[in-house]
Order: C-alpha cells, then structure tokens, then sequence
C-alpha cells in the first residue's frame, strides 16, 4: 500500500533465470496491463535497473525499432513510443498521446537524503504536473490529493506558501506510472522499497532469478514481513528442453601449476568451436563467432608483480604465441573497457574480431553475450565466487535455439590449479540455489578491501637506528665486474642443440585415462529428483586429429626464445613417441597434455643447464645446494638477505 494514495499497489513477480527472456516477458506483460487493467494504449513506463549493464543493453534494445522488443512497444501504442532517460524533457501531453517509457538507474533516486539527487531537484524542463505558480488554492489541493509531493524550501519560496516543486520526481508521483523492476532482488532494501512505492506507482512488475521473502523485525527499528508475489516462475530445466541454454557444462579442470598450459588448452577448445561455427555458417547460413572469457587474478595498473596473474601477461601470451591478433583481444576492468570502443561495441556483428575478453570481474549480471562459449577461470581457486558469476555468462544460447551441433549446444569451463571437486560443487551449488539466474554468491567489488595488495610496515623502534645493507649480485670476470644480467650472461649461454629428450618422452602414458585432467560433465536433472544437478566424467575428451609442431613451438617460446631451436625439440619429441609406438591420431589426441608436460619439463631442464655453466663456488663451510647456485645467478640471494629483516619489523 502506498502511504501517500492510501490504497493497495497490484504487485506481481516473474521468476525467470538468467537467458529465460525477462524483458521479452515484461514487455508482453505491459500490453495486457495497459490494456485489461488501465484500459489505455498510452501512458507511463518507468523501468528500473540495478547496474549500468543492464541499463546499456535495455535501452539498445528497445530503441532499435528493427528489435522484437520494440515492435511490440509499437503495436501496442500505435507507434506512438517514447524511449525516455531522467535527463529528457518531460511535459504531460507527452504521457498523455504517447507511451513513454522511461529507463532509471536504482541508485538514481535510491539515496538516503533525495535532496543529492537530481531527480527529485526543481528543474525548468518538465512541465504540465503542477498547478501555475501563483495559484496558492491549487497547490493546497495537490497537497492535499498526494501528500508525498517535494515542496520548495521557505527560502528558496517567492510566495508566504511553499509551492511543489517542478521536478522529475513530482511528476513520476503525479502520473502514476506502471513500474518495472528488473532484478528485483535488488530491491528489498527498507530503503529500495519506500523509493520504489514513493513514485506512487499503478502497477508494479518484477522480474528475478531470486526472488527474496523479507521477514517481520521488531526492536527499536522495526519493519513489516513482505513476501513475493510469485505470478510465473520458469525453471532452468525448462529453458533447457526449449533450447534456450548451452547445457551440458564441459568442465576441465586443469592441475598443473603452468597457467600458460591451461590457457592454450582452452584456446585449442576455442578454435575447435570456430571450426564448427564455421561449418555451421556454410551449411546453414547462420553466424557465430564463440568467445572465450578469461578470469584473471589482477588487472590494475600497478599490479603487474610477476606473481599473479595480471589481465596484460594474458593478453601478451595471446598475441604472441596464442597467434591470435590484437583486435580479438579485449580487455574488460573497473578501470578499462576495450568493448566500449566503436568497433568492439556489437559482439554480435560479422565485423567484430573480438574472439577473447580478459577480465577479473568486470562482466556483473546483465552483460550478454550468447557467443560468450568458453570460461578459461585461472584464477579459480583464489576467487571461487567470482568464477562462479562467470558462469552465468557464457549459458545464453545463440538465437536461443540450438544448432544441431553438440558442440555448439554445450559451454566449456577450463580452470587452472583447482580442485575439481570444489568448482564442480560450486557450479551445482550456483544452479540449484540461484534456478540457474544469475549463478553468483557474494562478490567482493574491486578496492573493498578484501584483496592481498602490498602495505607498508614500520620499524621496531628498537631497531629504528639500525643500518641495513644488501648484497648486490654480481658478474665478475678477470678484467671486469659488473651487476648479473640474467638474458646476457645466463640465457644466452644455454645451449639446446644436444638435448635429450627420451626422460620426457618416456613420461608421456600410454593410456590418456590415466592423465590428470578428466572432462566432467554437468547438466540439469528432472527437479523432482533427488539430484537436480547431476554430473559425470567423460573418459573421452575430443582434441586435434593432428598434432600441431608450430604451435608447439610457440607454447616453449618463453623457455626456448630461439625459433629453430624450439622446432627441433618439438620435433625430437614427437619422433621419439612415434618410436614408442604412438601413431598420428594418438599424437593429436594426446595434444594438450604433450604440450603440458614438455614445458614442464623444459623448465626443470633449464634450471639444470642454469646451473651447470655457473662458475659460483660456496663461499663457505656449508655444502651449497643446487637451488642456493641457481639463486645466486638470479638475483635470489637477496631475499634471504631481507629474511633477518622480518626480526625488526613491527608485528601486526
């Protein structure tokens, strides 16, 4: 009941998951609204959205008169439609000859103190809501018949009364309008609520994933229970008999510590889909470009450490040895958006490249993208929930009708050094709780402090005079010294020609079963089961019916710079495994995880040959191992220099 009307609100909820087609929904809804219940063609829309996203995509659509959305505006209004912002001219002849629906942000008029908020300012672009200025009867009566109307402050009055102020808000509670809440979840704040019925709506739809009951409190605040209106609710299982969702979920969960491995294997499973879309342009004239999202660690400016893994090394690999162009790169962060660029703008366009978005988690519900195929998450174990919310991303199916191709019905999810068990219980965990909505738990926003970054720590006071002196690696030689260059002196002094490659060829099974990584498969279950989300392993996990030397190659080029060299160890393993007995099929389907074990292996190679040609002798009594050489040649040894200074730190 709206306090200032005294009268009851109709208030109704659709439960619609995340690709079930809420707008399309809510725009249906509207022409049996104006029509069966408020018996005009014409009127008022406010439609409400929680993030700019949403809000972005919303207006797209329904200002394209060429978008479903928009002709179904048309019918019902007689094309008679009025897409609207809170910065656009507002008189009542409009509200009263056209269908206006008007887009607003939630934090737009969702403050504690309205008088910050420019919607509810006095402002000389709306007219027609409020009696002429100097009719003081007038405004008593307005008063009088809608109590929740602003009025001007004393002072800023020219009359002994206080006239209602012409604003934007004033107007909404005059008109009455038909509310649309997107995401209405979003709402359920004390304060949401009193906003959102503080426009004195008509009407008010909901549309949500989630929808929440809110329970009685009492004490010194106290608050009224409030439950859901619950009109329709569609499940997830029955999008997924319509074909409106990639399901199953490929999940390849990844546990080697070399995030470069784990990033190609999901670009191979990206290229082996744009191979099938291509079939399936040429066969059936029908376009898709799949696209793989990447989960990163960091993305800050100042936050490329070498330690975790930043949105630019991605992007860096991608490019160089993932062969694909810079403009199929994009990076998406609180800080920069790549697809905000004009050419970037319509992922769904034949002329976009974008084949690859980088991000931590800049992508919130309400980014769609249907092309969106692959969730190569490497940063799974340290930001399980982010992850989590990804998912989301990557389930709308293209056209919301299937293709016929298996691959192409289904998504992928390849996660880097994370526990199988623990992702595959939180992608059952997000479409069993959420009905396959929005997927997500609680997501910390970038800079809310729940990050690992660096902080500054102060001196023991007892120690504050003390003077601290590190070592600084050297090179010397007879007639010269000078600091340790690790490309000049070390790098350059390896020597690849003679390497023996039959410990890593020996290591490779002969059974693929028996590797590390199994692809499981999860999918939705008949929910009066016991199990509505179910999920097994798949022994067989399709890969290139060849092996690939070049690409090989270019995965070992940060180990092995020299082009050549590369080849040739590439090429001495794949010779050694067709000794073995391997034939070509084994050899590409056993891909990813030749390429996996050959950079692991060169790495513990390199550290051997490293130490091998250092001329370092312990300097003193103590037997120097081999990682105490290597650290010397690289600069290491200052870290256990910096090791007694934890002793006159300040503990905290």
């Amino acid at each position: 009941m709206t306090a200032s009307l005294a009268r009851w609100v109709p208030n109704i909820v659709y439960k619609v998951p995340t690709a079930g087609g809420k707008t399309f929904l809510a725009i249906s809804s509207l022409s049996r609204i104006f029509q069966k219940y408020i018996g005009e063609r014409t009127g008022f829309v406010l439609w409400i959205v929680p993030n700019e996203a949403i809000y972005t995509q919303t207006k797209k659509q329904l200002t394209d008169r060429r978008h479903p959305y928009r002709q179904l505006l048309d019918n019902l209004s007689g094309n008679a439609v009025r897409i609207m912002e809170k910065t656009t001219t507002l008189h009542a002849a409009d509200v009263k000859n056209n269908l206006c629906v008007m887009l607003l942000m939630l934090q737009s008029s969702n403050r504690e103190n309205k008088e910050t908020l420019k919607i509810f300012q006095e402002r000389g672009d709306v007219h027609g809501f409020t009696p002429e200025e100097g009719n003081q009867q007038a405004h008593v009566v307005a008063k009088e018949t809608t109590s929740n109307l602003d009025v001007c402050d004393l002072a800023d009055a020219a009359y002994p009364w206080l006239p209602i102020k012409d604003s934007l808000g004033n107007a909404l509670r005059t008109i009455r309008p038909v509310v649309v809440m997107d995401e209405g979840h979003k709402a359920v704040s004390d304060l949401a609520f009193k906003t959102l019925y503080g426009f004195n709506p008509s009407f008010v739809l909901e549309l949500t994933a989630t929808p929440k009951d809110i329970k009685e409190r009492t004490g010194k605040v106290r608050r009224q229970a409030r439950y859901q209106n619950l009109l329709a609710e569609v499940s997830g299982l029955e999008l997924d008999r319509e074909g409106m969702i990639k399901m199953p979920i490929n999940l390849d969960s990844r546990q080697t510590t070399d995030w470069q491995s784990t990033l190609g294997s999901a670009r191979d499973r990206l290229n082996a889909l744009d191979k099938q879309a291509k079939t399936l342009q040429a066969n059936k004239n029908r376009y898709i470009r799949p696209i793989m999202l990447v989960q990163v660690e960091r993305t800050g400016n100042d936050q490329r450490d070498g330690t975790h893994i930043h949105a630019e090394d991605v992007k860096d690999w991608l490019t160089a040895t993932g062969r694909l162009d810079e403009a199929e790169v994009a990076i998406k962060t609180s800080t920069r958006n790549d697809l905000s660029q004009p050419e970037n703008q319509d992922l769904l366009s034949s002329a976009n490249r974008v084949r690859v978005i980088i991000t931590k988690q800049a992508l919130q519900e309400g980014w769609d993208c249907p092309f969106a195929y692959v969730l190569c998450s490497l940063a799974a174990s340290s930001s399980r929930s982010a992850m989590t919310q990804l998912i989301g991303r990557i389930l709308r199916q293209p056209q919301a009708e299937k293709t016929g191709i298996a691959e192409l019905d289904e998504c992928y999810i390849v996660t880097h050094h994370a526990e199988t068990n623990a992702v595959v219980a939180t992608i059952k965990d997000g479409l069993e709780k959420d009905g396959m909505g929005d997927l997500v738990q609680a997501i910390n926003v970038a800079g809310s402090g729940t990050g690992h970054g660096s902080r500054q720590i102060g001196r023991d006071p007892k120690f504050a005079r003390e003077q601290i002196f590190l070592p600084k690696v050297l090179r010397v030689t007879d007639d010269n010294k000078r600091e340790l260059d690790y490309e000049q002196d070390i790098l350059y002094a390896l020597n690849w020609d003679n390497l023996d490659v039959d410990e890593l060829v020996d290591s490779i099974p002969d059974n693929y079963q028996a590797a590390e990584r199994q692809l499981r498969k999860i999918w939705l279950d008949d929910p009066k089961g016991k199990r509505p989300v179910r999920d097994h392993k798949v022994h067989s996990l399709a890969e290139n019916k060849t092996f690939d030397c070049t690409y090989a190659s270019h995965l070992i080029a940060d180990i092995i710079p020299n082009a050549w060299q590369a080849r040739e160890v590439v090429e001495k393993v794949v010779t050694g495994l067709h000794k073995r007995g391997f034939n070509k099929l084994q050899l590409g389907e056993f891909g990813s995880l030749i390429n996996e074990e050959l950079r692991k292996w060169l790495g513990s190679s390199r550290q051997r040959h490293e130490i091998s040609i250092s001329k370092l002798r312990p300097t003193t009594h103590q037997k120097e191992t081999d990682d105490d050489r290597l650290a010397r040649y690289y600069g290491i040894i200052a870290l256990k220099a910096v090791e007694p200074l934890k002793a006159i730190l300040v503990r905290s």
